[in-house]
């Protein structure tokens, strides 16, 4: 129908954290949302484990739904798992605004065991993705990824992304990519928003793709990262691709692949997920201008 190179399996973000605590209600026409959180208050982390990703929360539908999806299109497209990032894990374990403000009081007091309840959460979030990922390579995930939308620069500062996220999302690409001894697949790296300031740590996280949001500029990565990773972006998925013309799309594209696409090392696609009742012409659009080009696996073909 749209023809694109990769399938994902996505898209809610509590599927882990229900295995450790977190309530949500479900809709017919939307996404759930939480209705009761476990850590009410930040000495609650000690109730806190990683979860069995096998048996714990919704987990495992969606490694099903990587398997299923593996063994279906075997290997002709890849799958790409889901993966919601530590900070934003916890933040869902607290609720975001009571997590975002215990992170900003922690660090404008210097509160030292308010800083550890948080990086014993933060602990616990990673080993529950690493877990998690790990399982999706195994039933045959082609891409596995920290998507984590609480460590953008339009939430937190830089500061607190380096202490706080950093380390965690090093540690996360450390110990999925001792799998790629065993298992071929690519490691991704998202976070929303303008995260600039930090490119070049993104950079050394140890992904092998930097997903980037529409809000950045592609130019600047290129020039800050060059190849030392793949970008992946930029378009902004509630914006032409929306509401916008097929040409729209094809003109904010070409954009997007001259300002990144020299040398090598950059998949045109959407900034951030797009959503469900987008126009099916302007998707279609995006991707066949991508196939059309020399560089992609479609346009060597045509050559």
């Amino acid at each position: 129908m749209v023809g694109q190179d990769v399938v994902v399996a996505q898209s809610d973000q509590y599927y882990m954290v229900e295995g450790m605590g977190v309530k949500t209600e479900y809709y017919h026409d939307r996404l759930p949302g939480v209705r009761e959180v476990p850590v009410k208050e930040l000495k609650d982390v000690g109730k806190l484990r990683p979860i069995d990703p096998y048996r714990d929360g919704r987990a495992y539908v969606y490694i099903e739904a990587v398997g299923h999806l593996a063994e279906k299109l075997k290997g002709e497209v890849p799958v790409r798992a889901p993966g919601c990032g530590s900070l934003a894990m916890a933040a869902h374990l607290m609720g975001i605004n009571e997590f975002v403000m215990e992170l900003a009081v922690t660090e404008a007091e210097e509160d030292t065991e308010k800083e550890k309840y948080i990086m014993e959460m933060m602990e616990v979030c990673t080993e529950t993705l690493c877990r998690f990922a790990e399982a999706c390579v195994k039933a045959g995930a082609s891409i596995v990824q920290d998507a984590d939308s609480l460590a953008s620069l339009d939430m937190i500062s830089p500061a607190i992304y380096e202490k706080y996220a950093l380390p965690f999302e090093k540690k996360f690409f450390r110990r999925l990519n001792l799998l790629k001894k065993d298992y071929s697949f690519a490691t991704l790296l998202h976070i929303c928003g303008n995260n600039s300031r930090v490119a070049e740590k993104l950079a050394d996280t140890g992904c092998d793709i930097l997903e980037v949001d529409y809000k950045v500029d592609l130019s600047y990565y290129k020039e800050k990262i060059g190849d030392r990773v793949c970008l992946l972006g930029n378009i902004n998925p509630a914006g032409n691709v929306m509401s916008g013309t097929a040409e729209d799309v094809r003109e904010e594209a070409m954009t997007a692949i001259q300002k990144a696409a020299a040398g090598s090392r950059f998949i045109l696609g959407s900034g951030c997920e797009i959503a469900v009742d987008a126009p099916l012409e302007n998707v279609q659009a995006l991707v066949k201008l991508g196939h059309g080009m020399p560089s992609s696996p479609a346009g060597r073909k045509q050559n």
